[in-house]
């Protein structure tokens, strides 16, 4: 009987933990595909208005706004040609983990990120770079 009872528990939180898994796998995947193709309407949906992006090895903290700004810089730099994959590490309750890689036209970088997602919205990004190319990736 404890046997049955604890299966039903497990049966239950799993249902309750994997939707937010899920919705935070659907927002990832929204939000590389707009960085791909630099949608800036489909980045300020994912934004939370409190939003943080920090690019760690050159030393930027952005605000949603200010992120949205830079976009020029961002299609400008990537082009037409970039390609973006990317794994999931590690998922906790609202932080996910992965290694993505930027294929650029001319170079690639292989980063670590860490999102917060709340509410389908993207709350923080933090990144760090830690390969100047996607070997293994």
């Amino acid at each position: 009987m404890m046997l049955h009872r604890m299966r039903l528990l497990l049966a239950a939180m799993a249902l309750t933990v994997s939707p937010s898994l899920a919705d935070d796998g659907t927002v990832l995947a929204r939000w590389f595909d707009a960085l791909r193709t630099t949608d800036r309407e489909a980045l300020a949906d994912l934004l939370a208005d409190d939003a943080r992006i920090i690019l760690n090895d050159i030393g930027i903290e952005q605000t949603k706004e200010e992120f949205l700004g830079s976009l020029d810089a961002w299609e400008d730099a990537t082009g037409s040609g970039t390609d973006i994959r990317y794994r999931v590490e590690e998922e906790l309750d609202t932080e996910t983990v992965v290694t993505v890689c930027y294929d650029f036209p001319g170079n690639s970088v292989l980063t670590s990120e860490r999102f917060v997602i709340k509410g389908a919205r993207v709350r923080e990004s933090n990144q760090t770079q830690i390969a100047e190319s996607c070997d293994g990736l």
